[in-house]
């Protein structure tokens, strides 16, 4: 294992259209992985990698040296657990790719993470996994992961445990993160959140405006 690798563990975090798919997407396009795999339940990377369903498609894609894939679990969440463990088993194995996985909440707990995806968040930089997760709900993820992340963007929670878990796992003030917000204007869409670099040291507000389309 390498140990002079960086841990690279980003999380996007906020209620549905706040800004996470906005953000993650800035990411990759400025990152540009040629080694990419998604967990994508809901269908929204097929941009950034080729979208695939079958856990086998995917081993044997993941076999070239560059490979950009969108993994579609199904619309049966009922059946995500086993697949989700075997692609986070792919992904530490591959090593050295950009790992995004969507909805983290439809498939850990605060309580409770497969083992594989425990691997991946806490032995993962020795492979040169860098990760991304996003979720709606951080009351209800891996206490474990946030707990790890190197990077975590937050924006607007509708419930307060979650506005209280971000604040704690920031370690900024609650009201720092009740004022974040989404404000759908006539000409634009006005986005703050709050954005925590560990590695950097910088803990700041930031904002995205996005031109309402016509």
């Amino acid at each position: 294992m390498d140990n002079s690798n960086k841990p690279d563990i980003r999380a996007y975090i906020g209620a549905t259209g706040s800004g996470k798919g906005v953000s993650i997407r800035e990411h990759l396009e400025r990152e540009a992985p040629t080694r990419f795999l998604a967990w994508d339940p809901l269908g929204e990377y097929g941009k950034y990698g080729r979208r695939l369903s079958r856990l086998e498609d995917v081993a044997k894609a993941m076999a070239a040296p560059t490979f950009r894939i969108a993994f579609d679990p199904g619309a049966d969440p009922a059946r995500f657990a086993p697949k989700f463990a075997f692609l986070c088993k792919l992904a530490f194995a591959a090593g050295r790719l950009k790992f995004l996985v969507e909805e983290l909440a439809d498939v850990t707990s605060p309580s409770f993470a497969p083992l594989e995806w425990r691997r991946c968040t806490t032995q993962g930089r020795h492979q040169g996994l860098r990760i991304v997760a996003a979720s709606q709900r951080p009351a209800q993820v891996d206490k474990q992961f946030l707990g790890g992340c190197t990077y975590i963007r937050c924006f607007t929670l509708r419930y307060p445990q979650d506005r209280q878990a971000m604040a704690g796992a920031m370690s900024v003030p609650l009201a720092d993160i009740d004022a974040l917000s989404t404000v759908e204007g006539e000409r634009e869409t006005v986005i703050t959140y709050w954005e925590r670099d560990f590695r950097a040291g910088i803990s700041q507000r930031g904002e995205i405006r996005l031109p309402v389309r016509t």
